[in-house]
């Protein structure tokens, strides 16, 4: 039975997870997106579900297609859910806008997850701004269950008004987990009819009036809209002997998000601290203006807590100045708050103590600062707080480092070192070719952009070769325009297209050019990579297996003297580790016979050139020693853990010796395997 719809009244879900769960009790008929983290987690809820309740669900082939599709079902009086990570923003803003405008008929709801911190990559953006551009309605939960609940109420608002609403979570949020009190799951047993009537006016871009008008309707919708979901918004008043009524000279803070946990978390750690009025925004576009003035009124300073942008904190600022308020306003802008990364507990007690220091609360302001020291302090060493240290590499066996080592390889044998040959790297795996020992991607900019930046490289002038790399599911999504745009031009170039079949940094989600849909062979027609890049004009197009790697060099090598656009496909699976190659029957072994380490081998390039995770330098039997050569690998030899390898063979081709070879048995003891996998992290040599 899926966790999401488990019997019972309370479910243990993930932020993602109650957005999904809400929308299903919403009553949700469309559901698209794109895969990405964080966000990722709503689609892949509803997936298994939309056989079960008759929901059309799709990873579409990027974000603007996914919201387009959501659209449509939406101005056909569906109701509508479109995910995606907050980058998926940047890519549908152009439709976003014109859809705002034209508001819909039945509802849809765009949640979107900032990834503060940035913990997977890409730029720390606040799409909180978003909303101000489009005129859209934005609602922002704190936690898990206010994801739930904020969900329900955006499809009702969406419904009501005819405003699309924006719903946007962070990292914080839609990754925690949370039991939630849920409502069960009614779908109609009849569905109305889908009806979309002709409203040129209201559906087209094409007369300067129209647009005029569907702007006003839209800040009409706004307005509505905003009224609604003013129920998001919850002021807390001091109690006691504090009342609302004589709270002149008080103290405040106006927060949303993830930062209304922390401040909730800190104040209950603190025993001296004066009475504290709250207000916690939930919607954050259109600001309640009025609450917010009534709320300032009285106060002699206020704190503002808000992750990235000062949005909120220069509002507040506004109606400060406007209405001639005596609050002293503490944030961003005075620079008590930074404006990169995520908040934490001991960043509010700080900010908290100076807030109390500037209303005179000396002794609390004192408790709140040493909290934030304490809460601040780095954890003890072997500590069980101790962070973990954390990679990004390819997985063992992964085409896409033999595909890279290829390369390196066909630039050495062209004449060229590789670190003086630029390669615009795109978003996906392919794009962990830029650590070391690979090296090789040198920029990251968004899906399909490689293309573009190669190009202008070869306009500014760049005589060395320059390649671009992309993964196929960046390829359907991004890349396929920058390739047009490159043959029209004329430039040499080399495009290196690692097709692995799967949209896979990101959970080996399927794409138009998957071999299979999840665990089941593909029903649908797969589109060709290579019939689209030859129809983009492409003449020089080849196919390579990674695996065969004399094979992959000599076909870069004639596509780097191609004189114009050359591709090269790199196909092959994604692996598992562990999980044997097909036609492999043992993983690999180092014959310590025939090994070199420590004689005359002290580049060691099954270790230093491959950088697989499952190859690694342990001590050498008999306790360190001196070493030999220059990076003293004397003291080292090199082992293969037999139950992450592949059988890639990658590390056998590096070695000069041939002392790398599958085990003579592939029935070897299993229980000697595990043992040595389970001393692994101790085993290792740190370099």
């Amino acid at each position: 039975m899926n966790r999401l719809t488990a019997p019972g009244k309370r479910l243990f879900l993930s932020g993602d997870e109650a957005v999904a769960r809400a929308a299903l009790e919403a009553g949700v008929q469309v559901a698209t997106g794109y895969p990405g983290n964080p966000g990722g987690g709503t689609l892949a809820a509803l997936l298994p579900l939309a056989a079960r309740y008759g929901l059309a669900a799709e990873w579409s082939v990027n974000e603007k297609v996914a919201l387009e599709v959501a659209a449509g079902a939406a101005w056909a009086g569906r109701k509508s859910l479109v995910t995606m990570k907050m980058s998926g923003l940047n890519v549908l803003a152009d439709s976003l806008l014109s859809i705002a405008h034209s508001g819909v008929n039945g509802a849809l709801v765009v949640y979107a997850v900032d990834d503060v911190g940035v913990f997977y990559g890409m730029v720390e953006q606040d799409s909180r701004y978003y909303a101000l551009l489009a005129s859209l309605p934005l609602l922002m939960p704190a936690s898990p269950e206010e994801a739930y609940a904020l969900t329900r109420l955006a499809f009702q608002a969406s419904a009501e008004t005819g405003a699309p609403v924006l719903l946007l979570g962070t990292t914080a949020v839609a990754a925690s987990q949370a039991w939630i009190r849920v409502a069960p799951v009614e779908r109609p047993a009849v569905e109305q009819p889908a009806r979309f009537q002709r409203d040129i006016a209201r559906f087209t871009k094409a007369v300067p009036q129209w647009c005029r008008e569907q702007h006003a309707a839209a800040l009409a919708r706004l307005e509505k809209a905003g009224r609604l979901l003013s129920v998001a918004n919850v002021r807390e008043e001091p109690t006691g002997s504090v009342a609302a009524a004589s709270r002149e000279g008080g103290i405040g803070v106006v927060v949303a998000g993830v930062s209304a946990a922390y401040l909730s978390e800190v104040q209950a750690r603190l025993s001296t601290a004066p009475p504290l009025a709250v207000f916690k925004l939930g919607l954050i576009h259109p600001l309640p203006g009025e609450e917010l003035r009534a709320f300032l009124a009285p106060l002699e300073a206020v704190l503002i807590l808000e992750e990235l942008e000062p949005l909120i904190e220069t509002q507040v600022a506004a109606l400060i100045a406007e209405h001639n308020l005596q609050a002293r306003l503490l944030g961003k802008r005075t620079g008590l708050l930074p404006r990169v990364g995520e908040y934490n507990q001991a960043q509010v007690a700080q900010a908290l103590a100076v807030l109390l220091e500037t209303a005179g609360y000396q002794d609390a302001a004192a408790e709140a600062q040493a909290l934030a020291q304490q809460l601040s302090a780095p954890p003890e060493a072997g500590g069980l707080l101790a962070p973990l240290p954390r990679t990004l590499e390819f997985c063992p066996g992964c085409p896409h480092r033999l595909t890279y080592y290829a390369l390196r390889r066909a630039l050495q044998a062209a004449g060229y070192q590789p670190e003086e040959v630029i390669t615009a790297g795109d978003i996906g795996c392919t794009i962990l070719g830029m650590h070391a020992p690979l090296s090789v991607c040198w920029t990251e900019v968004s899906m399909g952009a490689s293309l573009g930046i190669a190009q202008g490289l070869k306009y500014a002038g760049v005589e060395r070769p320059v390649l671009a790399a992309m993964g196929d599911s960046t390829f359907f999504h991004g890349g396929i325009a920058g390739l047009l745009n490159a043959v029209q031009a004329g430039v040499h170039l080399t495009l290196l297209l690692l097709d692995n079949g799967l949209t896979a940094m990101t959970g080996q989600q399927p794409n138009p050019g998957s071999w299979q849909d999840g665990a089941e062979p593909r029903a649908r027609p797969r589109a060709d990579i290579e019939t689209i890049v030859r129809g983009c004009g492409v003449t020089f197009v080849r196919e390579v297996n990674p695996y065969e790697l004399e094979t992959t060099m000599a076909t870069l090598r004639e596509a780097l003297a191609y004189r114009g656009v050359a591709v090269v496909i790199a196909r092959a699976p994604c692996t598992v580790p562990g999980r044997l190659l097909p036609g492999q029957t043992a993983p690999f072994q180092v014959d310590e016979t025939r090994c070199c380490a420590g004689r005359g081998c002290d580049d060691l390039p099954c270790y230093y050139e491959v950088g697989c995770p499952s190859v690694a330098l342990v001590p050498a039997e008999g306790g360190p020693g001196e070493g030999e050569g220059p990076k003293g690998k004397g003291e080292r030899r090199v082992h293969i853990d037999p139950l992450s390898c592949v059988a890639c063979g990658l590390c056998a081709a590096a070695c000069p010796f041939e002392a790398i070879s599958p085990l003579a048995s592939a029935a070897s003891d299993h229980n000697e395997q595990k043992a040595l996998t389970s001393a692994w992290p101790s085993l290792l040599v740190r370099e």
